[in-house]
């Protein structure tokens, strides 16, 4: 990209490339051919290989734990299920624990040994626990949650959750523990400091019990500091990627304030603090975009998936203390692991290619849903992010004004035929508006009300 170039002269020739290569497009070709080979995962276009037997994926050290890490995290909240699939918390599928602990023994033998669960991901904290205790103690680093949420804000139910985390994790200490979804000064005080639950963790963290401490972070710009001066923190978990850099799209109806990856980053930067990074691929959005976007990665990085742009964003930036990655399956661990072993991080050229082809993607008026499912079980039976995931597959054309187009047209009946295509009661129709989903959103998105939207395009199609 010629550093004289506008952000968007550059955005509209990346664009122009990428209609031009979706309709004429050997390069495209080139990349269904890779993605159909054997052993290519799945719904990701473009090269893949097996990182080799007995290698490791790079490491990082940081001073202020006394911690060698490696870069990429196997995040435990969208593991597989017993039928295939991925990503069950929240839906009430099972965890496959056969595939599970085959997943946490190739991710050890490569040099993964971050793991991050939580009591409120269903099952995993059980699933992971039995999968780990395999292994030697000292191969892993356990991080899990200390939630107090839901009404439940006592010392009693937060000390009750804690010792339920050992006992599920066949451990006898944490090695990360964080407060989970802090969002500002408010939600730490009624949750963890009224009720006596935060010095109760420092004392369980001085008998050796927990060794770091940290806090999961959903707030605006201006709620972060006055956290993060309240303790010492070991770390502190963001979401990070690069389409939320800039800004971070909080949702209609979602809390008021800006937030930017950009300011949380560079904020805990400048105290010293490790940055654990949720959310690299934004709950897969950035690992299945459309065939332009696609196309234009595919011309500037041949050798990288969009998943691993995704990741390759956050694993360039020097205090990032892990990637977590939410893998659903051993093909996504593979490519993830032989991305991580000789890691070759972005220069500032890159990161800036990176974020204009974050704002083609935003273009596109999607809903920043991440499929944690936080959200579920809805009450009503809808299937929340399962309607928002259809509706984001097709929302450059459901909102063009220009209905005549072929390519609109085909679109929007895709996006009716994958509506109808799910079962009677889980459909956007289905919702009662009874909002008591909206308290449990990460990221603020006001669900009734776009559910709402979704119905009125798929009767109007």
């Amino acid at each position: 990209m010629d550093d004289k170039m506008t952000r968007r002269e550059a955005l509209r020739g990346m664009f122009l490339a990428g209609m031009g290569l979706a309709f004429c497009g050997p390069l495209l070709c080139d990349t269904a051919r890779a993605a159909n080979r054997p052993g290519a995962p799945a719904g990701l276009p473009g090269p893949w290989k097996e990182a080799p037997d007995g290698t490791k994926i790079d490491t990082r050290t940081w001073s202020k734990m006394g911690e060698t890490l490696g870069m990429l995290g196997l995040g435990c909240m969208r593991l597989p299920t017993l039928g295939g699939g991925g990503g069950g918390f929240g839906r009430n599928a099972p965890l496959d624990q056969e595939a599970v602990n085959a997943m946490v023994d190739y991710a050890i033998a490569h040099g993964v040994n971050y793991f991050d669960t939580a009591p409120a991901y269903g099952e995993s904290e059980k699933v992971t626990g039995k999968a780990l205790a395999r292994h030697p103690r000292e191969s892993f680093k356990i991080a899990t949650k200390i939630s107090n949420m839901n009404g439940r804000a006592t010392l009693e139910a937060g000390q009750q959750m804690f010792e339920t985390s050992l006992k599920n994790l066949h451990v006898d200490y944490i090695d990360f523990l964080l407060l989970h979804n802090l969002q500002n000064m408010r939600g730490f005080e009624s949750r963890f400091k009224n009720n006596g639950l935060f010095d109760w963790l420092l004392e369980q963290k001085a008998k050796g019990r927990i060794r770091h401490i940290g806090f999961s972070f959903h707030g605006t710009n201006d709620d972060l500091p006055g956290l993060v001066d309240l303790y010492d923190w070991d770390f502190v978990q963001i979401q990070l990627n690069y389409v939320d850099w800039k800004e971070m799209s909080r949702g209609w109806g979602g809390s008021s304030g800006t937030t930017s990856a950009e300011y949380l980053y560079k904020y805990l930067e400048s105290k010293g603090i490790p940055a654990l990074v949720m959310e690299p691929v934004k709950g897969g959005q950035l690992a299945n975009v459309d065939g332009n976007i696609a196309a234009v990665l595919k011309e500037r990085h041949p050798d990288l998936t969009p998943a691993a742009n995704a990741l390759t964003f956050v694993g360039s930036l020097p205090g990032v203390m892990v990637t977590l990655s939410g893998m659903s399956n051993m093909e996504q661990l593979k490519e993830n692991v032989s991305l991580f072993t000789g890691f070759k991080p972005f220069d500032e050229k890159e990161h800036d290619f990176m974020l204009t082809v974050a704002d083609l993607l935003k273009s596109k008026g999607q809903i920043p849903c991440t499929a944690c499912a936080y959200c579920m079980p809805c009450p009503a039976g809808v299937d929340i992010p399962g309607n928002f995931k259809i509706f984001n597959s097709a929302s450059d054309a459901l909102l063009s004004p220009n209905t005549a187009d072929k390519d609109v047209i085909g679109k929007r009946q895709a996006f009716l035929k994958a509506y109808k295509a799910q079962e009677e009661g889980v459909r956007a129709d289905a919702c009662i508006g009874c909002n008591a989903c909206l308290r449990k959103c990460p990221q603020h998105i006001s669900i009734p009300q776009h559910m709402q939207r979704i119905r009125e395009l798929a009767a109007k199609i």
